[in-house]
């Protein structure tokens, strides 16, 4: 295990803020980073009847040392699982893929928010407190099309169909953007909902487009393979003309001529 400090850990120089480290740090938008987030989210925005909505803020999430290691050493042992690994390493196909889940506090609608909530549930702060558990995802889903795991996708607006605000004054949206160890994938295009693990020799599970899915989803079965490495917050926030025609409407409930 290497001695280096993680780039997603608080005791990394580069997170420290003012003297303080915080669980999310905002991204300038003159940052290379932002600029790479913002082009995947809109490349991956594919769905051609959702307009696509402007990414307003993103943010770095820290995790400590101790829960980062599983994910390290998870991701080490990937690279050295081929039959050959003495001789070289094998590529632990790291990416970044999407997840979508509920949010019910005000968490990233403003650079200022950014201290996590303990509202039971608020999926989106229990994901950044403790980050994924299979056990727990997709409980409010009955369908699992690949089984019982953690699904994230390479597109966002398939991740954005699960993103859900509980709280009336969120007038943004957001979803994850997540460090996953896809390793070697096993690939299938029609649904397996049986699945608990990859076929022996595989890491992950990816459905394909082209039968039984439209948009490809990549599917996790061990918390270790996936850390949250950033909030993108995104959405238009409604004009002061549309907030009034609101309140006129539920006031009088008529419909106003536009």
């Amino acid at each position: 295990m290497s001695d280096v400090v993680d780039e997603f850990c608080f005791t990394n120089p580069i997170n420290q803020r003012k003297g303080r480290w915080n669980r999310l740090l905002p991204l300038s938008h003159s940052d290379p980073v932002f600029s790479q987030l913002e082009q995947q989210f809109n490349d991956g925005w594919r769905h051609p009847n959702k307009e696509r909505p402007s990414v307003r803020n993103i943010f770095k999430i820290l995790f400590s040392e101790e829960s980062l290691q599983p994910y390290l050493g998870y991701r080490e042992r990937v690279t050295g699982s081929s039959l050959f690994s003495l001789f070289w390493k094998a590529d632990p196909n790291e990416q970044l893929l999407f997840h979508g889940t509920t949010r019910a506090c005000l968490l990233g609608e403003d650079a200022n928010s950014v201290y996590l909530c303990d509202i039971p549930d608020c999926f989106l702060c229990n994901v950044l407190r403790d980050s994924f558990d299979v056990d727990k995802c997709g409980n409010k889903n009955k369908f699992k099309r690949f089984g019982a795991g953690i699904y994230v996708s390479a597109c966002s607006s398939k991740a954005d169909d699960y993103s859900k605000n509980l709280s009336r004054k969120s007038a943004l949206r957001v979803m994850l953007i997540n460090r996953v160890v896809v390793g070697k994938p096993f690939k299938r295009l029609y649904n397996a909902t049986y699945m608990k693990e990859p076929p022996a020799g595989y890491d992950s599970v990816v459905g394909e487009p082209g039968a039984d899915l439209n948009y490809e989803e990549t599917v996790l079965y061990t918390n270790d393979a996936i850390r949250p490495a950033y909030l993108i917050v995104y959405g238009d926030k409604p004009t002061t003309q549309s907030k009034i025609q609101s309140v006129v409407k539920k006031l009088f409930n008529t419909p106003l001529a536009t």
